[in-house]
């Protein structure tokens, strides 16, 4: 048999009548066409879910990132004073304490140490630890206590400040703590010796180990200086007293008109005084040594005022 060709069949088409459904195929295909109706809500359903689902939880990780960053804070910086010469200094105390006696600093923060040189700074072996160190024997002697661990050395270079002006920093955080610490009885500034070549002069032994020795610096260049030099007195005798010879005494500047602006902090408080424990060739372990003995013997003068 032949094929028709396409275009016969449309021919053949547009020659046919109307067609004229049988009236019973016409009820059941309704009947199926409604019972597939009443289907189709259910497995809309299910397609329905199954492409939503993964929008909702996009939509629950997007709001959980939403509450993160909202309840983050940036810290804003703020700017710095354009008033004073000189920038205040930026640290606070590691330590506060309301009832403070006893407040450390180091003016001259990177003096340091195990080293042949007289300017010698480093970073981490210098007169900051000497300080935190008797600020700890000071706590275990029940002496409250509080270190400024302002960094005057790294602030001076920071924002190239003569070396000469260090006090000048360091003052604004003794004039704070005298107000601060209403109980306060010594402001201890402490330093190291700068000799070379002489370890034996800052050097003890005790108990058969080295130790770091003392000396106490007083400046006259203010009336009232004779109340600090009964402290160091004081001190040089208890610390003489516990081990003999561990405190080298009192080096007093020479006399000088007492309109002389350095007076090392100590006309702000009848108790500041600058300490140099040990020098450049002593080593950690020789300070640690001699703060904790330091620690001691403050506490016996503050027992006897």
């Amino acid at each position: 048999m032949r094929k028709r060709t396409e275009q016969e069949w449309i021919r053949l088409l547009k020659e046919s009548k109307e067609l004229d459904p049988d009236p019973e195929y016409v009820r059941k295909t309704r009947e199926k066409i409604l019972s597939e109706a009443r289907k189709s809500p259910s497995s809309i359903r299910k397609r329905s879910w199954k492409t939503i689902w993964p929008t909702i939880m996009a939509v629950c990780l997007a709001a959980v990132l939403a509450i993160t960053v909202l309840n983050y804070q940036v810290p804003i910086s703020q700017p710095s004073s354009p008033t004073s010469s000189h920038p205040e200094p930026v640290s606070k105390p590691i330590q506060v304490n309301k009832d403070t006696e006893v407040f450390i600093y180091n003016t001259h923060s990177w003096e340091s140490f195990e080293t042949k040189k007289i300017n010698g700074y480093n970073r981490k072996k210098n007169v900051q630890t000497v300080a935190k160190s008797l600020g700890h024997y000071l706590t275990q002697e029940s002496v409250p206590t509080t270190i400024d661990d302002t960094n005057y050395t790294k602030l001076l270079m920071e924002k190239d400040i003569d070396f000469q002006d260090s006090y000048e920093l360091s003052r604004k955080s003794v004039q704070k703590a005298v107000q601060a610490y209403p109980k306060v009885q010594l402001v201890l500034d402490i330093h190291r010796d700068d000799t070379i070549g002489k370890k034996e002069k800052t050097t003890i032994k005790i108990d058969g180990k080295n130790a770091a020795k003392i000396q106490f610096f007083v400046s006259n260049t203010h009336p009232s200086y004779e109340e600090n030099l009964k402290v160091a007195e004081q001190l040089d005798r208890i610390l003489n007293k516990m081990y003999p010879g561990i405190s080298r005494g009192i080096l007093k500047e020479d006399e000088r008109p007492y309109h002389d602006p350095v007076s090392y902090n100590q006309d702000l408080h009848p108790g500041a005084l600058l300490i140099n424990i040990g020098g450049v060739e002593n080593t950690l372990k020789e300070e640690e040594r001699t703060t904790k003995i330091l620690a001691t013997a403050i506490k016996h003068a503050l027992n006897e005022q």
